[in-house]
């Protein structure tokens, strides 16, 4: 790692590395759009490709059924599955102090006025996989999509 001293740099060099590449916008949706087409046209096999492309994985299937989920469950040791039982109580506490009932407020005779939050029906989390999987990651990302009420989580 670099360390700088912001004292002996110049203006300069300050803004050389506080900035950030910008990507060619032009580019990257054009990457995206490949995709999606390839997704569309190819399917599973496009997606499996995609998989070994950018997370290193070779997979044979996109879903687990629920007999898989508990063999798998089952070779967690009980240590971690409480460490994750207390990691997802805390999240869940954090994010359930987010949800608020709004107050109505007159603004004026006859018309009232108030916030409303509400859930986006289904969403979409990335979770990497390859050599360092966290499900701190997971945990982060779907308990406030469980807790918002999102009615599809896909992962």
């Amino acid at each position: 790692m670099k360390v700088y001293k912001y004292k002996d740099l110049s203006k300069l060099e300050v803004e050389k590395i506080c900035s950030r590449q910008i990507e060619d916008d032009d580019e990257i949706k054009s990457n995206v759009k490949r995709i999606i087409t390839e997704v569309q046209s190819k399917g599973d096999e496009a997606i499996f490709n995609y998989a070994k492309q950018f997370d290193n994985v070779i997979l044979d299937k996109l879903f687990l059924d629920g007999d898989e989920l508990a063999s798998i469950a089952a070779t967690i040791p009980e240590e971690a599955k409480a460490a994750i039982n207390v990691a997802f109580s805390n999240i869940k506490k954090f994010h359930q102090a987010q949800l608020r009932k709004e107050d109505k407020v007159e603004t004026m005779a006859g018309v009232v006025c108030w916030r409303e939050t509400r859930a986006i029906e289904k969403v979409g989390l990335y979770v990497p996989g390859g050599s360092a999987v966290l499900p701190s990651t997971f945990l982060m990302l779907v308990t406030p999509a469980i807790i918002a009420g999102c009615k599809e989580i896909v992962v």
